[in-house]
C-alpha cells in the first residue's frame, strides 16, 4: 500500500486524543467514520477517500462568490456613473441658463 493510502490521510479518519498537562495529545489510532472500528493509522482499507477532496470544493465555492460579487460590484458602478453622467449633464444645463 502507497504512503498516501494510510488512514491517517483519509477522510474518514478521526483519531483519539488523550489530555496532557497542557494541550491534548493525538494517539496512533482512531476510528474509522465508515467502517465505525478502531484502526490504526498506519493501516488502510477499500474505503479509502482523500480528506482534501473538500478543501477543493471549498476553494471552488470562495471563487464562485468572489467572482459574482466582483460583478455586482462592478453593475454597481456602473449605476453610479451612469447617476453621475445624469447630474454633471444637468448641471451643465443649469449652468449655461
Amino acid at each position: 500500500m502507497s504512503e498516501n493510502h494510510y488512514c491517517y490521510n483519509c477522510r474518514f479518519y478521526k483519531p483519539y486524543y488523550i489530555k496532557g498537562y497542557k494541550q491534548f495529545d493525538r494517539l496512533d489510532c482512531g476510528i474509522c467514520g465508515r467502517t465505525k472500528e478502531n484502526v490504526e493509522k498506519h493501516k488502510g482499507c477499500e474505503y479509502f477517500s482523500y480528506k482534501y477532496y473538500a478543501r477543493m470544493s471549498r476553494k471552488e465555492a470562495a471563487l464562485a462568490a468572489i467572482t459574482e460579487n466582483v460583478n455586482v460590484l462592478s453593475e454597481i458602478k456602473q449605476i453610479l456613473e451612469e447617476d453621475d453622467e445624469d447630474a454633471m449633464e444637468e448641471f451643465l444645463i443649469r449652468m449655461k441658463q
